[in-house]
């Protein structure tokens, strides 16, 4: 259960960051259309992108984990 609640924990700031990074994404984006020297909002984008890939991995970690409870999916529960 301790692997549980750091992953969830970790999952949720993941998760905060990650619309922090598609915020920060959009406004990138929208840079480049405009600027001739796109370096920087090409970095940032690239950093958003790791963001949310770990992000993703980090919730499939999270599942894995949830799926491992005991008696979660089994069908006749005890009344």
């Amino acid at each position: 259960m301790k692997e549980l609640r750091i992953s969830s924990t970790v999952t949720v700031i993941l998760g905060f960051l990650s619309f922090i990074a598609l915020i920060l994404m959009y406004l990138a984006f929208s840079d480049i259309a405009k600027e001739p020297d796109t370096l920087l909002e090409w970095k940032i984008v690239q950093f958003c992108w790791i963001t949310l890939l770990l992000f993703v991995i980090s919730t499939f970690f999270t599942i894995g984990y949830v799926l491992k409870i005991p008696d979660l999916l089994e069908k006749n529960r005890s009344k």
